[in-house]
């Protein structure tokens, strides 16, 4: 999938166009051809054991909410 941001170059002004490579994520401009590696991005995600809730927890969420 490709994708594009309009009028985004630093350089000239130009669109760039956003693809990955075997590597990494990079913007290369289509008029001047300037490009910039992006940063990679992680997503956080917190773990959820379920089921370690007990009867008294799910009472005051439900109490916290009203």
């Amino acid at each position: 999938m490709v994708r594009w941001r309009l009028k985004s170059c630093p350089k000239c002004g130009g669109d760039l166009l956003i693809e990955r490579d075997l590597d990494f994520w990079y913007e290369q401009c289509l008029q001047c051809s300037h490009r910039t590696e992006l940063k990679p991005v992680h997503e956080y995600k917190e773990h959820v054991t379920i089921g370690t809730e007990t009867k008294e927890d799910e009472l005051a969420l439900c109490e916290d909410t009203k």
